[in-house]
This record gives structure tokens, sequence and C-alpha cells, in this order.
């Protein structure tokens, strides 16, 4: 085992600022659904009861002999109590296990895309802004009472902070204390992908107008949140801006606009970014090059090459990912560790800008022993150059 000479918390912003650490961190995204079966909860029971699912991250941190930070505390969502930001981050719908007709107690939560947003919704977010959009059509998307609302946001920020603090008790950081979607993701999802794409190229001028209108709104609850949960980091999802999806012409003018104001918007408060980049962005890398240098995390999920990230983004920004769901999921313990080597080799080499994580989320049907492998790992092996 390699003798450790810096705590968790030093060696991961180590890695971000890419400076040199003792060795690779690791840091898993780790939700609630294969902690609960782990320590022998369904999935449904794990969701339903929110102490008890984040127990069993928190034990299951013990049980695999500890991870060195988490990108988000682990069950809550940092929602400020504004309609305009919850409706940006819990907007859809959503069907639970033990909930819904043929989802079984230990399915994973599936989100249906439905065209919720309409082409007349564009005209009122550019008149009214993303916030008076919000609060204009509050009961359309939630029908209950408002106070509710911003009920259960206060229990999911409290939650939300009390988690980063256990975290932080034990010397474990959390890396982001707000979410939000750049407004390419959150519109291709509500409005749904065919018909926002079709929207991109047949009134590409008022999508543009429309995101115009929001993007302000959303730096402004993903910084408030931030400073509420007190973690310096900003959680970017940006699954459907990439190469996978669109060329280049199109990320350039309704992705890449977006992420540069909103990552420097963050990094003018101190605020690191984790760009949440599922899907194929290999082409779009280059372009990340012109964000504020060591202060965004690349989180790559097995889709982009993630030996180009490094040979392109090498002493600008740290680089996380990318072992696959199924290396955790039907792979074996010897796969795991062949993999996460090549990883620490080639990705951390200077032993410096890389963070050994899960390609996204890790699966709920992860085996446990593949994923105590991937976390020895970077116990046991520094980078061979």
């Amino acid at each position: 085992m390699i003798k450790e000479t810096m705590t968790p918390t030093e060696r991961t912003w180590a890695a971000i600022k890419l400076e040199p650490c003792d060795r690779v961190p690791v840091a898993p995204l780790m939700d609630v659904m294969f902690p609960s079966r782990h320590k022998g909860m369904t999935v449904a029971e794990g969701i339903a009861h929110p102490r008890r699912g984040f127990q069993a991250i928190v034990d299951t941190f013990d049980d695999v002999g500890g991870w060195d930070a988490m990108i988000i505390p682990g069950y809550s969502l940092p929602v400020p109590p504004d309609i305009a930001a919850v409706m940006q981050v819990v907007i859809g719908d959503t069907r639970y296990p033990g909930k819904e007709p043929g989802f079984s107690d230990d399915s994973s939560p599936q989100f249906i895309e439905k065209e919720l947003l309409t082409v007349d919704d564009y005209d009122e977010i550019i008149k009214l802004g993303w916030t008076g959009f919000a609060e204009k059509n509050l009961g359309r998307f939630f029908p209950l009472d408002p106070e509710l609302l911003l009920a259960w946001t206060k229990r999911q920020m409290d939650r939300y902070k009390s988690e980063g603090e256990l975290w932080k008790a034990r010397n474990i950081p959390s890396l982001c204390g707000a979410l939000v979607m750049s407004p390419l993701m959150f519109l291709s999802t509500r409005r749904s992908l065919v018909p926002f794409t079709q929207d991109l190229y047949r009134m590409p001028d008022k999508v543009q107008a429309v995101m115009d209108a929001m993007v302000d709104d959303c730096i402004k609850f993903a910084i408030e949140a931030a400073r509420t949960t007190g973690i310096p980091g900003v959680e970017l999802i940006l699954e459907r801006g990439g190469c996978f999806y669109y060329p280049l012409k199109i990320f350039e003018r309704f992705e890449f606009r977006y992420i540069k104001k909103m990552v420097d918007a963050f990094a003018a408060e101190g605020f690191i970014t984790v760009m949440h980049l599922d899907q194929d962005w290999t082409l779009n890398l280059p372009y990340f090059l012109d964000l504020p240098k060591k202060m965004c995390v690349c989180e790559l999920d097995s889709t982009t090459d993630i030996f180009k990230a490094k040979e392109i983004l090498k002493d600008h920004l740290c680089i996380m990912g990318d072992v696959p769901a199924a290396l955790n999921s039907i792979g074996t313990p010897a796969e795991m560790t062949a993999y996460c080597e090549k990883l620490i080799d080639h990705i951390g080499k200077g032993k410096t800008g890389f963070i050994l994580s899960t390609g996204c989320t890790i699966p709920v049907d992860t085996k446990f022993e593949n994923f105590q492998a991937m976390v020895d790992s970077v116990k046991n092996h520094l980078p061979s150059n």
C-alpha cells in the first residue's frame, strides 16, 4: 500500500489545481441505489427513507475503507427557495421504484421525457425571463401550494448541508454545493430531444433568445445554492450538447457560449465547476482550453476518449472518470484493477490533474468486490511515469 502524506481534502484539491499529489485520488459519483442494495435494503426503501438511504452511503464508505471525495454529498438536492430554481432542477416526470406498475422495488428511477414546454412557452420566456415565466406557470408544473413547495426546498437544503458537514468532519470534501443544467440541457429534456433539435434548425434565433433569457437566472440560483451550502463548487450538467448529438456549429452557438458564461461567473465567485459530460465530447475538448485554468473538472463517463482529453487538457483542467458502468456490474476485480491502473498510468502521470471516478453514477447492480478493487487501485498503484 502506498504511504500517504496528504489528507483526502489536500489530495483532491491538489489534483483539481494540477498540483502534485502523493497518489491519485478516487471519488465515485455515488447515489443511494447501490449502497441501499449493498446494505440489505431495496432501492425503494433507500429512496423513501432519507436518513437510512444516506446512512447506507456512509456505511458503504466505511465498508470499502474510504475514498477521497464526494462529488455531491449523497442524497438530497441543493435547491434554494426560489421557484425558478425549483423548476430548473426538478421539473419533469420521474418514475420511482415500488410506486409504478412494472417498477420493482429494486428498479432504478426512470426519467420519462415529455414535451413539457411548447413553442408558445418560448415567447413567454423571452418576454418574462425565466424567473417570471416560472412564477407565472408554477401551478401548471407543480399543482400544489407554493408554500409547501418552498418548505420542501428548505428540507432539501438543510439535509444537503448536514450531509456535507458529515463528510467535512471526516476530512472528505464535497465538490459541488449546487446543481444546474445548461440552458441547452434543460430545454432538450423539457421540450424533449427531437422537437428541441427541430427548433434549433427551424427557429435558431428564437431558441438563442430563450437561452439568453434563462442563463443569468441559472447562474444566480447556482451561486445562491453554493453560498448556502458552503461548498465552493457547482455541478454543471451537460449531457446533450456534445458531438454525440450535435455538430460543432450547433455546439458553438447554443452550448459553449453558455458554458463559458456560467463557468466564468462561478470562477469569479471562487467556485470550481464540475462539468458532467455524459456521452461523447471528444471533438469538443479543445474548446475547454478557453475556460478558466484550474477551475474546472471534466467528469467523463467512458464514451469520451479520456486519453485524448489528457493529451489536450493536460496542463489546463483536471480530468475525472471514467470507469465504465459495465465494469462495475459484470466485470471482475482483476479486470477492474487492470483498467484503473491503465488510467492511473496514463491519465494520472505526474500524480496530478486526475481523479479516478465512476463513469457517471455507480450502477445499482455493482458488485461490491469490483467497487472495492476500484477504490483499492489508487491506494496500491502509483503512475508508472
